[in-house]
């Protein structure tokens, strides 16, 4: 768990180290001092959670539907409801690495390694609150496995394939706004990484990147934070 700005979607904390440990008592005790702190939930195997986010804004629904009705429906399980109309599937993680992916359908983001979550009783920009659906919150229900069709949706079209080529170039040349930037530091930084990039170099461009196309830079220790994590797990898979 870490503390997000209030009435917001990003930490309040560098939460990096948070992807490979939990929170102590007494961090959690001085950030929720704030009591208007929204609650992240870091997922993937440091919290035994995989997260399914639901937006219908942007299609998440349809395209939900249109996969169930290839691989049948999504297990009852914990679920709660986002300030901004969408939905929050929580699932049991599988064991192994199950990737942070955005976009793995319109409106269907997978929550994994890396990933983050705005939960319940925080509080959306729109001022409407996250809270559990009926029946389905934690202590009403147990999670369900997550799906293998919904894993194999989350995973790149071939070995380390990534984002095609023109996404890689759009991301590049257009840069990213607020919520998006961390994730897409470390896509990019696995991007290089797999193509032989030196750790040292890949840390130097992204550096340059985010100060000239995220908006707004993140600081650049956050930025090394990310490259040296992703350098990490480079490592123990090569």
């Amino acid at each position: 768990m870490v503390p997000i700005e209030p009435r917001g979607k990003r930490p309040s904390v560098a939460w990096l180290e948070f992807q490979h440990r939990q929170a102590t008592p007494s961090e959690l005790a001085r950030w929720f001092r704030r009591r208007d702190a929204n609650v992240g939930i870091v997922t993937g195997a440091v919290s035994e959670l995989v997260v399914l986010d639901v937006d219908p804004q942007h299609g998440g629904e349809r395209s939900l539907a249109a996969l169930e009705a290839e691989h049948g429906p999504l297990p009852r399980t914990v679920e709660a409801t986002t300030g901004g109309g969408g939905r929050h599937c929580y699932f049991a993680h599988p064991g192994g690495h199950v990737p942070n992916r955005v976009g793995i359908a319109p409106g269907l983001d997978l929550r994994g390694d890396g990933g983050v979550v705005v939960a319940p009783p925080s509080v959306h920009p729109s001022g409407r609150p996250y809270v559990w659906v009926a029946g389905r919150a934690p202590d009403e229900l147990p999670l369900a496995p997550v799906p293998r069709w919904l894993l194999a949706a989350a995973q790149p079209a071939g070995p380390h394939a990534g984002h095609p080529v023109v996404e890689w170039r759009s991301l590049v040349r257009d840069g990213v706004e607020e919520g998006r930037r961390n994730n897409t530091i470390a896509s990019l930084a696995g991007h290089l990484l797999w193509h032989g990039v030196d750790p040292q170099v890949a840390l130097d461009l992204l550096l340059a990147w985010n100060r000239a196309r995220c908006r707004p830079p993140l600081p650049d220790t956050e930025v090394a934070n990310v490259v040296e994590s992703i350098a990490r797990l480079h490592a123990r898979r090569t």
